[in-house]
């Protein structure tokens, strides 16, 4: 039988109430966060958003900055003189954050770039305060940062897109550690973040942190650094300060002399929706799952660790730390053999439109949603002959069509919505 790979599309943008929203990238048993997401189609929530933060380092939150127009989240920054704990200060931004805080689950915004580069990052992250100190795996952490994508700040390339994962202990000064992801090798993906919405995702499990856009996966944050993101977080959407308008002194942010306008300022960045969900993939970070930590030779391991070794889980039982090797030495209890979840796959139909296609290859049910309700919506598969074997149309936002009685390989996925029609290639088994 003839292999083809199909792509399957997540779900892009606004779904009309009562349609239950799902992750685009991570299926699973997800249940929707309300204190975390938001539409954006009623104003700012102050409720569940803070807008006006303490300022830091060279970035200044002022609440005007921060409007809801339109059904979309609107964060400017702007050149304006200032003076701040005696610091000469040049920029003034906005943000949202969060009122209450959370930890673990799938977090995903959809939102535009603003058109001024280089000089402004708009971000999507979480970050804990006054949190008490935690020993993970021995190491002291008091504060934790995952920031889940971080855009235009790449003063080189405006395509380069990065997610960090940063801890620092308690000590005086502060250590900190932090591991950076970057798209394509550093070239970033294909397309400018300034120029269309699209949507970034973050799956924050323990020990399992992965990045995502427009539904796929594009990089897994070091899994050996990932176990102490462990602390609770506020999340936000920021549009902060970049060089050339800063540089780094001794490791301090420093804000560059800038006294008049430079142009392109004011800019605004978009954001059409964010959206949390808490619950659990098929796969990662689950107790025993094989994404657990690989087992390491030159590794010391203290009572309870786990690890993953020849597809099995095991846990360090003895009180003494150490290391031998799991199933050659009786330090390791035998937990039995770890799952390696298959995820399903998922891949855009249409980006605007929203539509979206599951799974693949299919048994039994395909999965058809998209956003536009716009009349009825026609979903039909066709033979490798050009027969239209199983069609049905709706008005709601899915169709779901049971292809158990079909011949089993290649077809075609055709999707009619007013005067568009868009195909995939569907593989049944």
């Amino acid at each position: 039988m003839k292999k083809i790979n199909l792509l399957i599309a997540f779900t892009i943008g606004v779904f009309f109430t009562g349609f239950t929203q799902r992750p685009v990238g991570v299926p699973g048993n997800w249940t929707l966060q309300p204190d975390f997401t938001d539409e954006f189609n009623n104003g700012l929530n102050t409720s569940k958003w803070e807008h006006n933060p303490n300022d830091w380092g060279p970035w200044s939150w002022e609440p005007r900055h921060t409007k809801v127009q339109g059904g979309n989240l609107k964060l400017t920054i702007d050149h304006e003189n200032h003076v701040r704990a005696g610091n000469n200060l040049h920029f003034t931004s906005g943000i949202i954050r969060s009122k209450k805080k959370i930890k673990y689950g799938y977090f995903e915004v959809r939102m535009k770039g603003n058109p001024r580069h280089p000089g402004a990052c708009p971000a999507f992250w979480t970050y804990s305060i006054r949190e008490n100190t935690q020993v993970i795996n021995g190491q002291r952490v008091k504060y934790n940062e995952i920031d889940f994508p971080e855009i235009q700040q790449r003063q080189r390339n405006v395509n380069t897109i990065d997610w960090n994962i940063i801890r620092a202990d308690d000590a005086r000064p502060q250590k900190r550690t932090s591991r950076r992801v970057s798209t394509g090798n550093g070239n970033g993906p294909s397309f400018d973040p300034r120029n269309s919405f699209h949507v970034y995702g973050c799956l924050w499990e323990q020990g399992n942190i992965k990045f995502y856009i427009d539904g796929k996966l594009v990089g897994t944050a070091d899994r050996e650094e990932s176990i102490f993101q462990q602390l609770p977080q506020h999340l936000v959407i920021s549009l902060g300060l970049r060089e050339p308008f800063y540089e780094y002194v001794n490791g301090t942010r420093i804000a560059t002399p800038t006294p008049n306008r430079p142009n392109g300022f004011p800019s605004t960045m978009e954001v059409d929706y964010v959206r949390v969900w808490k619950g659990s993939t098929t796969g990662g970070g689950n107790d025993d799952d094989c994404s657990a930590t690989a087992w390491k030779s030159g590794s010391k391991y203290k009572l309870k660790d786990r690890v993953s070794h020849k597809n099995k889980l095991w846990r360090w039982k003895s009180r003494k730390r150490g290391n031998c090797v799991p199933g050659n030495c009786n330090r390791w209890k035998d937990l039995g053999s770890c799952k390696s979840s298959r995820i399903v796959s998922y891949d855009i139909i249409d980006v605007e439109d929203g539509i979206v296609a599951y799974p693949n290859p299919a048994k039994g049910n395909v999965n058809v949603s998209f956003n536009k309700v716009d009349g009825s919506t026609e979903v039909s598969i066709i033979d490798i002959l050009g027969r239209v074997i199983l069609k049905k149309s709706s008005i709601s936002n899915s169709v779901t069509l049971d292809t158990e009685s079909l011949d089993k390989g290649v077809h075609i996925l055709m999707i009619k919505q007013g005067d568009k029609t868009y195909t995939k290639k569907l593989i049944l088994e």
